[in-house]
């Protein structure tokens, strides 16, 4: 059954103008402070992620991530470095499966058994773990269109949607 409409409904909280479109870039914090210091418990490998997660940070136009973000940012140089050794293991062994020795048969010969290779499911958690951290630290295409950033180094100072909708056409 349908459910009856709202006659009471406060058109104020309902209501969505172009002042609070314009209004919503401007309210949305930028840290200008992000000294980022990497935490002592990264290795040398999650290290070089670290610099170059803090460069793009850095040379970012309107950049959401503060000193706040550090865990994120330390959980996702751990995630890539895991994703990058279990690939470069894969690329050692592409098996799909391998044969683990189970032990010996009553007749004294091996019983073996094929397990699926478990450096593929480390790289795919991992990936996954580093898509979404790279996610809610705002560095994907999609987290960058919600944020309703033009691109993540974009040095242009113009914003042709906030002069569309600024303007009068008078």
């Amino acid at each position: 059954m349908a459910r009856a409409t709202r006659t009471d409904a406060d058109k104020q909280t309902q209501k969505r103008s172009n002042e609070h479109l314009c209004n919503r870039e401007e309210l949305t914090p930028v840290y200008q402070s992000q000294n980022f210091k990497p935490p002592k418990t990264l290795t040398a490998e999650e290290r070089v992620v670290w610099k170059w997660l803090t460069k793009v940070f850095r040379e970012t136009v309107n950049c959401r991530v503060s000193d706040a973000d550090v865990h994120l940012m330390e959980l996702y140089c751990r995630a890539k470095v895991e994703t990058d050794r279990a690939d470069e293991e894969l690329k050692n062994d592409p098996r799909p499966y391998i044969i683990v020795t189970l032990g010996k048969d009553k007749d004294g010969e091996d019983r073996t058994t094929a397990k699926p290779n478990p450096n593929i499911k480390r790289r795919h958690d991992n990936a996954l773990i580093c898509i979404k951290l790279f996610d809610q630290l705002g560095l994907s295409p999609l987290a960058r269109a919600r944020a309703g950033l033009q691109a993540a180094n974009a040095k242009d100072d113009e914003e042709i949607f906030r002069k569309l909708m600024e303007r009068s056409d008078e």
